[in-house]
């Protein structure tokens, strides 16, 4: 088993994942726009984006996004995590503990003092960041006008 940053075919494993990342990510809620082409691409929007991977047995079985975002409230950079998944047939082995534990260990050498993630409310990885140390920081409310 090993973590590292992801080559070339790898990326494009992890690429053609997306919708299926995407749908789990925001429990279903990015679903209402299948046309969206962007999304696949929105992680290289960050700066200093990279993925990491997690192989074993010469399979990629888990990724992380890690980048950074600037709080424009602060003018502060922080570490960004714009992605976590672990394949279905992987899950419930602690992979994304590890990659999220690499994560974190790589934005403290490179001194981010802060790392942020989005999570949408029924994800369940939400219980994992929690049990990492994260906690809510803003809350994204929406009031549906569909009639």
């Amino acid at each position: 088993m090993e973590i590292r940053l992801a080559k070339e075919k790898e990326m494009l494993v992890i690429l053609s994942h997306w919708k299926a990342v995407m749908s789990e990510a925001t429990a279903g809620y990015l679903d209402k726009n299948p046309e969206s082409e962007l999304t696949p691409l929105a992680p290289f929007f960050y700066n200093d984006f990279d993925y990491l991977v997690y192989v074993a047995e010469g399979t990629v079985q888990g990724w992380i996004g890690t980048g950074e975002i600037r709080d424009v409230h602060i003018q502060e950079s922080k570490g960004f995590i714009s992605e976590l998944y672990v394949l279905p047939a992987f899950r419930k082995q602690g992979i994304g503990r590890k990659l999220c534990q690499e994560a974190i260990k790589k934005f403290n050498e490179a001194n981010y003092d802060s790392v942020q993630l989005n999570v949408f409310k029924g994800n369940d990885a939400k219980y994992l960041y929690e049990n990492l140390g994260f906690t809510e920081v803003s809350c994204l409310m929406e009031l549906s006008l569909d009639s």
